[in-house]
């Protein structure tokens, strides 16, 4: 397991638990408990964690609070996410964290997967003198690059969430922290054909993720050595009848059932249950005759047969751009003449269910 990766891992439990145990985590994940304590110390050199005998706990305020010092007066950040429910709870979480630890304040705007209203959310932001903003496009760059050149025109610290960016020199202001979803999509693979699986397809919704996902489902299947093409269907969109996507997805089994296909990635969540059902209503049994693996890994674990699923970060990805934008208003305020901009990815984990095991 990588650094990334088990950094994630134990912020993750220590925010769902509020502690860690090193022997029992260590154990639960197979890593030495060396490693995991080390990891510890990088943690909390950096204020995420507080080290206490056996393992660690949350931060104390006054301990993770290097930043806030500094940030007088009080700092306001502004936040604009696509929603304010699926997917981005989460990391609007790991945001107001990250900003009460810093003594700061969040302003929160909702666009509601519209580019218009979150340029105009931006610069509502702006005008209103925040000193720093964090925002999640709603579409791709290579969809709709209008609000990643309007945030060029920002003149306070910006953090792209959860979005890769174009690599040219004209962005290089930009901060980005997100998930690296193609890394995701590979765990998946690799899971599955451990698995014994042997015709992994994937099926998608279209998003920003998408892509991403796309790109590494096809670069694990080629790094795998089976010689199989990819296997791909693409969905309807979100805002489609529910009896569209119900057509397309029993198309989907009924073409799964003709290539010989046994295992998919569904993206997102949601998708993969409503293809659960439509399995079920045809004798296709899960994970008996089709595994299933879920992407996202919101409403996963609640199907009726538990789907494993790939999690992204959801709250280290807000936690960290949070940081990342604090850290930068810090920077200004002292003046820096050469501020540092990041490009962070954070590595998604695979949570194992009952929807792609073999007895």
């Amino acid at each position: 397991m990588l650094q990334p990766q088990r950094h994630s891992q134990i912020l993750h439990e220590i925010e769902l638990r509020g502690s860690l145990n090193v022997a029992e985590f260590s154990e639960r994940v197979g890593v030495s408990g060396m490693t995991i304590r080390r990891d510890l110390v990088l943690l909390e050199e950096q204020g995420l964690v507080e080290r206490v005998h056996g393992g660690a706990v949350r931060p104390r305020r006054h301990g993770a609070s290097a930043t806030a010092r500094m940030l007088t007066p009080l700092a306001t950040l502004g936040m604009v996410v696509p929603s304010a429910g699926y997917y981005f709870p989460e990391i609007i979480r790991g945001a107001k964290a990250a900003v009460a630890e810093a003594g700061a304040r969040l302003v929160l705007g909702i666009s509601e997967y519209s580019p218009d209203l979150e340029r105009s959310q931006v610069s509502r932001l702006a005008n209103n003198k925040v000193d720093g903003i964090l925002v999640t496009p709603s579409r791709s760059f290579e969809a709709d690059p209008s609000t990643f050149e309007a945030l060029l025109d920002v003149k306070v610290p910006v953090v792209v969430v959860e979005r890769a960016l174009d690599s040219t020199a004209s962005f290089a202001t930009l901060s980005t922290v997100r998930s690296n979803h193609a890394h995701g999509a590979e765990l998946a693979v690799a899971h599955l054909l451990a698995e014994g699986r042997q015709r992994v397809a994937l099926a998608r919704r279209p998003s920003p993720t998408a892509p991403l996902v796309q790109e590494g489902y096809r670069r694990a299947l080629a790094a795998s050595g089976s010689g199989h093409v990819p296997i791909e269907f693409e969905l309807p969109p979100r805002e489609a009848p529910v009896a569209t996507l119900r057509r397309h997805l029993e198309e989907l089994l009924d073409t799964c059932r003709d290539s010989v296909v046994d295992a998919l990635i569904v993206l997102p969540d949601e998708v993969a249950i409503s293809l659960l059902e439509v399995a079920e209503d045809r004798g296709i049994a899960v994970p008996e005759d089709l595994a299933l693996v879920a992407y996202d890994d919101e409403v996963a674990s609640i199907a009726s047969v538990p789907l494993t699923a790939v999690a992204p970060p959801k709250f280290q990805v807000g936690y960290f751009a949070a940081r990342t934008c604090l850290d930068q208003v810090l920077a200004s305020a002292r003046g820096s003449a050469h501020e540092a901009f990041a490009r962070v990815e954070l590595f998604p984990v695979l949570s194992e269910r009952e929807s792609s095991r073999r007895d």
